[in-house]
């Protein structure tokens, strides 16, 4: 199989764009040769030397205050967005109008009304979209997909997610972006609840109805000039959810629960059966089947490994954890066979655009006490 390359343009230079580039750069480790070879062409930061000092520590060949000039150099061909969430919109419209494959993180914009555009100028150009649900790619959710898609948990009718962390639990912990609606848009419901959002659709289908509830736990914060700045997004979040197939759930995003370092877990039950998933112990997934018998009653365990979505490209027996990291190769990977081979990447900007859609109808509902909303 014949190699080309693909040059890369990396606009940010923070926690993600490390997390990107180890992907980027490991992908021929993971599953040996592949049909495009990401080259690392350049990154971007509108200070000369962040920009600089990440181009040294990332390995990427050159550096650039200018986003502008990286999206339209002839030798970039995807663009991978890296940036607070405020400045995924004009990015990325303005790589599809340069004809520049686009791989973002999530959320994918501010407000569902920019990620339409998004969407809509990525599909007129006809290029490909990424977007980074990098949970969807654990084995284990393959392994559930598989199972609903199967019948083998009958008629879906819960779900319950919970994606919690400590890590804004101090109050002595910055006023950053993330805590900027402005620059965010959502809190923890944005960024982390998102997350459990994309696993939602994935596994039980599209939400059509939603009642929410949310708090700022912590409401100021100093900045890293020791300014006092109000916390204007959500550190904790609930949810209520309906499904397009008549199934109802719950959700619960937080960035302040005291004794969750990182806890995304899931538990989806149908009239046949049940899955439950926490990524901390990545290594298994527990499923009870009623055909199982009355003897085998209760949750068993499956090790994933070989034969469960892409884990036996890492290793070749079961039971071992697979991070975040890991995950991000395997959604690199994806993105990058598609650009190969002319398919639909996914989750893609359309996809992106429905979680923005339900994020939105959460935040609405908690500004009304918890009456409930559609999701358009």
């Amino acid at each position: 199989m014949g190699t080309t390359s693909i040059g890369v343009a990396i606009i940010g230079d923070g926690l993600m764009a490390k997390e990107h580039t180890m992907a980027l750069r490991n992908v021929r480790a993971v599953y040996g040769e592949v049909p495009v070879e990401p080259r690392l062409v350049v990154i971007v930061h509108p200070d000369p030397d962040r920009a600089r000092l990440a181009a040294e520590r990332y390995g990427i060949e050159r550096w650039s205050t200018s986003w502008e000039d990286a999206v339209n150099d002839p030798e970039v061909g995807l663009v991978d967005i890296v940036t607070p969430n405020d400045h995924h919109r004009d990015v990325a419209i303005a790589a599809a109008k340069a004809g520049k494959h686009i791989w973002c993180e999530k959320p994918l914009a501010l407000t569902a009304a920019d990620a339409t555009a998004m969407a809509d100028a990525a599909e007129a150009a006809g290029v490909m979209t990424m977007v980074g649900f990098t949970y969807l790619r654990n084995p284990g959710i393959a392994v559930a997909r598989a199972l609903v898609e199967a019948g083998e948990l009958g008629d879906i009718f819960s779900f319950t997610g919970v994606f919690s962390a400590d890590t804004m639990i101090d109050p002595a912990v910055p006023h950053t972006w993330r805590t900027d609606r402005s620059r965010a848009g959502g809190g923890a419901l944005g960024d982390l609840g998102s997350h459990m959002i994309s696993i939602a659709r994935h596994l039980a289908g599209g939400v059509e109805h939603v009642s929410g509830v949310s708090q700022v736990v912590i409401p100021e914060r100093r900045d890293a000039a020791g300014v006092t700045r109000a916390v204007d997004n959500d550190d904790h979040a609930h949810a209520l959810l309906r499904f397009a197939n008549g199934a109802t759930g719950t959700m619960q995003a937080s960035r302040v629960q005291t004794g969750r370092a990182f806890e995304v877990s899931f538990v989806l039950t149908g009239t046949k059966g049940a899955v439950r998933f926490n990524q901390q112990d990545s290594h298994k997934l527990d499923v009870a089947l009623d055909n199982d018998g009355a003897a085998g009653h209760g949750f068993r365990t499956i090790e994933l490994g070989p034969g469960h979505g892409d884990a036996g490209e890492l290793w070749p027996m079961a039971g071992i954890n697979i991070g975040l990291h890991e995950l991000k190769i395997f959604e690199a990977h994806d993105l990058l066979m598609a650009i190969a081979e002319g398919v639909p990447t996914w989750p893609d900007f359309r996809e992106a655009l429905a979680i923005q859609r339900t994020i939105e109808a959460i935040e609405t509902s908690a500004t009304r006490d918890g009456e409930w909303q559609a999701v358009n």
